[in-house]
């Protein structure tokens, strides 16, 4: 440590979580980067991992408006990016992609439906992901090539109309074929559940939603709530549900959880959102877990 901070703190210079990060940096690197031995005492990166763990994210577990301002942002983006794929409307990000003549909503082959959105992060960005969601688990700082993977799927045997099918449908590419030709501006966008019509959320029942931490299920608690999952799987979370008499009927009341979950963090204005609450608390007044 230098002179002008001798002492290793959360404040320090280098801060802790610094040293930490060197320290993984030279371990994933092969031992010719390698610090003094010291550097890697089981127990001493033990403690390290603990409380930067604790520093960082512990806030996205605690309260709501953390995980607003933290990580809502990115998360409204992807479950947008999902209810438009599900919708079949512009929102799902196909747009946003140009081949290499600059066509958009093709890929660089000419391909059409893309149904796969890679974007490159931070450690610090998966672990917030995960807390707000609930769904970090084990206590570990996320290690080199960390991923998380958020999948949707489709049930093919309940129609647009959240009606369960006699037979199932023809099998169909996942989410169906190219859509260019029906392409519309998304009906629900963005919008919370409870501003939801029955009429738009009959659209996309039999939808779910997975997510993956380096490639390894991992369950919302919201989703272990009988109806808020694919039977047999807490993993597989319900993307939306229903009101409608005939769709609780077959779907015994499922009850959306994903969207739901995300909607409570989601900013409508983040610009707005860092602007609020200013002469509250710092923590919560009463319980906000993630994951809920």
């Amino acid at each position: 440590m230098p002179e002008s901070s001798r002492r290793v703190a959360v404040d320090s210079h280098p801060r802790l979580s610094g040293i930490m990060d060197t320290v993984n940096s030279t371990l994933a690197h092969g031992p010719r980067t390698r610090l003094p031995s010291a550097f890697y005492d089981a127990k001493g990166r033990e403690i390290i991992e603990k409380i930067g763990m604790e520093e960082w994210f512990s806030g996205y577990k605690e309260s709501e408006e953390y995980r607003k301002l933290g990580i809502g942002a990115l998360v409204g983006d992807i479950v947008t990016r999902m209810v438009g794929s599900a919708e079949g409307s512009d929102d799902d990000g196909l747009l946003k992609i140009a081949g290499a003549d600059g066509d958009l909503g093709k890929g660089r082959g000419g391909e059409n439906g893309i149904k796969f959105a890679m974007s490159g992060c931070h450690d610090t960005t998966l672990a917030a992901i995960l807390s707000s969601l609930g769904a970090f688990e084990g206590g570990k700082w996320p290690p080199y090539t960390s991923h998380v993977a958020v999948e949707l799927f489709k049930d093919v045997s309940v129609n647009a109309q959240g009606s369960k099918l006699a037979e199932p449908a023809p099998r169909q590419p996942f989410l169906g074929s190219s859509r260019e030709s029906t392409k519309t501006s998304s009906i629900v966008m963005r919008k919370p559940m409870q501003d939801w019509t029955e009429n738009e959320k009959a659209k996309l029942q039999g939808f779910y939603v997975r997510v993956r931490y380096n490639d390894h299920p991992v369950t919302v608690p919201s989703c272990r709530l009988p109806g808020k999952h694919l039977e047999g799987d807490e993993s597989f979370c319900t993307l939306v549900r229903s009101d409608m008499v005939e769709y609780q009927r077959i779907a015994n009341g499922q009850q959306e959880a994903f969207k739901a979950v995300a909607d409570k963090f989601t900013p409508r204005i983040w610009t707005e959102a860092c602007a609020e609450n200013l002469d509250e608390p710092a923590f919560p007044r009463a319980p906000q877990p993630a994951g809920f």
